[in-house]
C-alpha cells in the first residue's frame, strides 16, 4: 500500500476498528520507547509519529492516523537475547540487582531473566551461578519505577 499524503500517527485506539486498512510497524524494544519522529513501516511507507508523550508502544497496539480508515499496527521485533536461569531465586535476584545497577534492560519472568545479548554482560554473568542461553524472541523489558502506568492503554 503506497500513500502519497504524509501519514501522521496521532493516538492509540483502545478497540480495534472493524473496517479500514492497516500498516504494520515492527519496532525493537528501544524503538517502542520513542513516541515521536519518523519511521518506516514494514511496507517501506514513511510514518510520522506524533503520539501523546505519556504512554508506551506495545506489541499489538493499534494507532490512529490523520487519514480516515488507515491505522498502524505495532509489532514487537524479535531480538537477540540472553535467557538467564539459576537453581536459586536468590542468585537470579543478585543478577537482576547487578544488571539494574548498570541500567541494563531486563524482562523478568517467574524463573527467568532476559536481557539483550551483549558480550560484556555475558562476561559479568560468568561471576554468578547461572545458566545462559542465547535466544531470539520479542523483548519486553521492565520500565523504570517512576514510569509505571496507573492504567493500561489496551
Amino acid at each position: 500500500m503506497r500513500i502519497k499524503k504524509e501519514i501522521v500517527v496521532i493516538d492509540w485506539i483502545k478497540r480495534n476498528p472493524y473496517e479500514g486498512d492497516f500498516i504494520k510497524l515492527t519496532l525493537s524494544s528501544d524503538q517502542r520507547r520513542i513516541l515521536r519522529g519518523k519511521r518506516k513501516s514494514d511496507c517501506n511507507q514513511e510514518l510520522h509519529l506524533q503520539l501523546p508523550r505519556e504512554g508506551k508502544l506495545s506489541d499489538g497496539d493499534t494507532l490512529l492516523t490523520n487519514q480516515k480508515s488507515l491505522f498502524v499496527k505495532i509489532i514487537a521485533q524479535k531480538e537477540n537475547l540472553i535467557e538467564i536461569t539459576s537453581k536459586t531465586n536468590l542468585e537470579l535476584t543478585k543478577v537482576a540487582y547487578h544488571l539494574g545497577n548498570r541500567h541494563v534492560g531486563i524482562e523478568m519472568n517467574e524463573n527467568i531473566l532476559l536481557t539483550k545479548s551483549d558480550y560484556i554482560i555475558e562476561e559479568m554473568l560468568k561471576n554468578f551461578e547461572v545458566s545462559l542461553i542465547k535466544v531470539e524472541k520479542k523483548f519486553f523489558p521492565e520500565i523504570g519505577a517512576f514510569h509505571h502506568e496507573k492504567e493500561s492503554l489496551n
